[in-house]
C-alpha cells in the first residue's frame, strides 16, 4: 500500500480531512494535556501563530493527538444513533464540528486562528454525538449505583440492606448485594491516594452553640458529648454514636456549626485544640481535578474521578434542619461506619476520620473523626475557649 493511500485511510480514521500544513508552540493553547504534548514532541521551527522560529509541532501531529482524546467520548452519530428521515434525521442530540471543539470541548486557544484551523481540519462527513448520552458510562453506573443504595437505606431497608432484594424500578439490581458501591468507592480512594496522615500537633477548631451566661471552660464541654447526650443526628453521626466535628480555621468551625433560628442560644463557645497523635483520614477535599480529555494517562481515572466529584457534592450538600435530616444523612452515615469497620478491618493503619470540603464555607474544609467525648479527651489537648455572641448578618 502506498503512503499516501495509508495517510488517507488514517485520516478517515481519525475523522480528519485536510489539515492546513503548519506548525504551533506551546504558548498557543491553554489545555494542559496539549501542552504536556507539544512539549514532548517539539523541534526547532517557525511557529505560524507566532511568526517566529520556536520549538514547534505540526499542525497534523497536534490534530492525531486532538482526535484521539475527542474520539474517546464523542463519535459519529451513524455508529450508535437510531435514525428517521421523517422525523428530522438522528433520534438525538448530534453537533457540529464547530459545536464539539468550541461547546463540548471548551478547546481555547490564542489567537483563534488556531481554533479555526483545528475545526477545518475535521472531516465534515461526521456528525457528532456523545455515547455516554445514550449508554451508560463507567461513572454513570457508579451513579446509578450510589442512587440505588441511597433509595433503598433511606425508604426500604436500613439495617438490613446487604440482603436487600428489589423488585422494584430498579429491575437491573434485583437481588444483587447493594453494599457493593461501597466496596466501589473504597477501592477509588485507594487508587486516587486519598487516605493522608495528619501530624500530632495540628490544631483543630470546633464550636459549640449554647445560652447566654452557659460558661464552657472544660475541654470535656467542646469536644464530642457524651453519649447519652448525642441524641441528634448529623452527616456522617446518627443520633447515639458521638464524633467529633471540627474545621481548621475558625470561619469555617463558626459556618458550619451555628443555627441563626435557635433564639434561645445566642452564644457560641470557639475550642482550640491540638492532636496528641498522628491519626489517618480520607481526605475528600483532595480530589485531583477531572482530567482532560486529552490526558491519555488519565483515561482510565476519568470516569473514577468524575463520579468521586459528583459523590462528593452529593455527601456534603446543605440539609436543612426540618426533620427530614434524619432520612437524608442516613446513606453518609452508613457509608461513615463503612470506612470506620468494613474498609478499616485488614488494614494496618487504621481511618481515624474524614476531611471533606464544607457545605457552609467553601472552599475550605472540615473534618469528623471517630472519637467519642472519651477518646476526645485522650487524643486532644485543649489550648483556649473563646466566647463570643452569635448576630445574625442576614438581619444587620
Amino acid at each position: 500500500m502506498g503512503r499516501v493511500k495509508q495517510q488517507l485511510i488514517e485520516f478517515e480514521t481519525m475523522n480528519l480531512g485536510s489539515i492546513p500544513e503548519k506548525n504551533l508552540c506551546i504558548k498557543h493553547v491553554e489545555d494542559k494535556a496539549i501542552q504536556s504534548f507539544i512539549r514532548k514532541n517539539y523541534e526547532n521551527g517557525y511557529c505560524d501563530y507566532c511568526g517566529k522560529n520556536l520549538k514547534v509541532v505540526s499542525l497534523e501531529d497536534l490534530m492525531f493527538f486532538i482526535m484521539e482524546g475527542i474520539s474517546f467520548f464523542y463519535e459519529d452519530a451513524a455508529n450508535f444513533m437510531p435514525y428517521n428521515s421523517r422525523e428530522g434525521g438522528y433520534l438525538g442530540q448530534t453537533y457540529t464540528k464547530e459545536e464539539l471543539i468550541c461547546d463540548l470541548v471548551e478547546l481555547k486557544t490564542e489567537p483563534f486562528e488556531l481554533t479555526e484551523d483545528i475545526i477545518d481540519s475535521i472531516t465534515d462527513s461526521v456528525v457528532w454525538a456523545e455515547p455516554n448520552a445514550h449508554y451508560n458510562s463507567p461513572s454513570d453506573e457508579l451513579i446509578y449505583r450510589w442512587n440505588y443504595f441511597k433509595d433503598v437505606v433511606k425508604h426500604k431497608s436500613r439495617y438490613l440492606f446487604y440482603d436487600y432484594d428489589s423488585t422494584d424500578i430498579y429491575d437491573d439490581y434485583s437481588g444483587r448485594d447493594i453494599s457493593i458501591i461501597l466496596k466501589e468507592v473504597g477501592k477509588i480512594i485507594t487508587q486516587l491516594g486519598l487516605i493522608q496522615s495528619i501530624e500530632a500537633k495540628e490544631v483543630l477548631l470546633r464550636c459549640r452553640q449554647h445560652k447566654t451566661g452557659e460558661k464552657i471552660s472544660e475541654l470535656t464541654e467542646i469536644v464530642s458529648p457524651p453519649t447519652k447526650f448525642a441524641i441528634y443526628p448529623n452527616r456522617f453521626s446518627p443520633s447515639g454514636i458521638p464524633m467529633l466535628y471540627a474545621a481548621f480555621d475558625k470561619e469555617t468551625a463558626f459556618s458550619e456549626t451555628v443555627d441563626y433560628s435557635n433564639k434561645k442560644s445566642n452564644q457560641m463557645s470557639f475550642g482550640e485544640f491540638k492532636l496528641n497523635k498522628k491519626i489517618n483520614v480520607i481526605d475528600f477535599s483532595k480530589l485531583p481535578p477531572i482530567p482532560s480529555i486529552f490526558d491519555v494517562k488519565k483515561k482510565k481515572k476519568y470516569f473514577l474521578i468524575s463520579f468521586l466529584h459528583d459523590l462528593i457534592k452529593d455527601m456534603t450538600k446543605g440539609i436543612s434542619r426540618d426533620g427530614k435530616e434524619h432520612i437524608e444523612y442516613v446513606p453518609t452515615q452508613i457509608v461513615t461506619e463503612y470506612f470506620r469497620y468494613v474498609f478499616n478491618k485488614n488494614r494496618k493503619a487504621k481511618i481515624d476520620g474524614l476531611i471533606y470540603p464544607s457545605s457552609k464555607n467553601n472552599p475550605k474544609k472540615a473534618i469528623v473523626i471517630f472519637w467519642d467525648n472519651e477518646e476526645c479527651l485522650e487524643n486532644l489537648e485543649l489550648i483556649n475557649i473563646e466566647d463570643v455572641t452569635i448576630t445574625n448578618p442576614d438581619k444587620e
